[in-house]
């Protein structure tokens, strides 16, 4: 496709979802300020509270966190398969690397920040929300995907004070991130895709090599 006619469909993109891209862009801004003025804490609050503001007044979906007992089912199973294998495939790294895998301490005030601070608001907003007015679709999969993965990277590299593999673990959260649009489109209730984001984000920090 040529570069004529990328550019009139990104416009076209553009006014079409002006509102969510909107929403979106001034998230980034908003985190990417905040940081250089307020503890680390309080940019979560922040952003927290403006995700889970924005995702339920101008979500489509009207009944946005309702429990759908079967896909919360299916949405339970497929985020213990996958975070098995993964488990499964860091153990036989730490072999391989001649290491013990090991579990960091952790505190139940770490668990609610997950929780209510990380996985609900950013999949309210992300899925609930941008996924939503995309079409919840494979395409508005990998769109949303690719703006959640933007913006852990613009979020977290931008301001600076962080290493690289920091950087290219933030960038790689596309990657999760289709796991989570997946389940959302798959079982129609967002309560899958928060439990696999929380569980998720609670194996990948807690596990580590020693």
């Amino acid at each position: 496709m040529s570069t004529l006619l990328i550019i009139p469909m990104l416009f076209q993109f553009i006014k079409k979802y002006r509102l969510p891209l909107a929403s979106y862009i001034a998230l980034l801004i908003l985190i990417t300020t905040l940081r250089f003025f307020l503890n680390p804490g309080l940019v979560l609050s922040v952003s927290a509270t403006y995700m889970l503001m924005v995702g339920f007044i101008l979500s489509s979906d009207d009944d946005l966190l309702s429990v759908k007992k079967r896909g919360l089912i299916t949405g339970l199973v497929i985020t213990t398969v996958i975070l098995l294998i993964y488990i499964m495939c860091f153990k036989l790294f730490s072999l391989f690397a001649g290491k013990e895998l090991g579990i960091r301490e952790f505190s139940y005030s770490f668990i609610l920040v997950q929780f209510l601070l990380v996985a609900l608001p950013e999949e309210v907003f992300f899925r609930g929300y941008l996924q939503n007015s995309f079409g919840n679709d494979i395409s508005a999969i990998l769109i949303a995907s690719i703006l959640f993965a933007c913006a852990h990277l613009i979020t977290i590299c931008a301001s600076g004070g962080v290493g690289v593999n920091t950087c290219v673990q933030n960038g790689l959260t596309f990657f999760p991130s289709l796991v989570m649009g997946y389940l959302y489109l798959r079982t129609k209730t967002l309560w899958s895709s928060i439990l696999f984001h929380f569980f998720a984000n609670i194996v990948h920090i807690l596990m580590i090599l020693h």
